[in-house]
Order: structure tokens, then sequence, then C-alpha cells
């Protein structure tokens, strides 16, 4: 399971919370509120097995890093604009 970044807009504090993609956290564990954590973008961690791959290209795993990582941004943007409009 991913680890997702939330900040609570109650008391500020940073958490790391492991869930599946299609879960969101609400709740802060720290202070108790209800319904006041925001996901926050995250670098995103890459673990690579047998560092001597001689398979993948020099530079595919910064190009796949940048890829995902628009991606993320791009679900985040659609988030807000959503949120934006319901509120």
């Amino acid at each position: 399971m991913p680890t997702y970044n939330y900040k609570c807009s109650e008391c500020n504090s940073d958490l790391e919370i492991f869930h599946s993609m299609s879960e969101v956290a609400e709740d802060c564990s720290h202070c108790g509120s209800k319904g006041t954590l925001v996901k926050q973008l995250a670098k995103m961690a890459r673990v690579v097995k047998g560092a001597s791959n001689s398979s993948s290209k020099p530079g595919s795993l910064v190009k796949q890093y940048i890829k995902d990582v628009k991606e993320e941004v791009k679900a985040e943007k659609k988030r807000l604009k959503s949120q934006e409009y319901s509120e």
C-alpha cells in the first residue's frame, strides 16, 4: 500500500498514512478533528531491484518519475477543481 502525506487544517500536523489508492483519509489522528485532512503532494520513492539492470536505458527511471509526478499533479488539480465547485 502506498504512503500518502496529509496536513490537518485544524492543528497543522503533518501525517503519513498508509492506505489503498481508492481510499481518502479525512480525520486527524493527532487532534481528533473530523474532515480536516488535506492530501499533500509528495515526492514518490522508487525502488529498483538489481542495480545492474542492463535492460533499462539511462534516464528511463527519471522519465518515468516525471510522468508519474505529472499524473499525480493532474489528478490533484482535478480533485481541487471539483471541490471548489461543490462548495
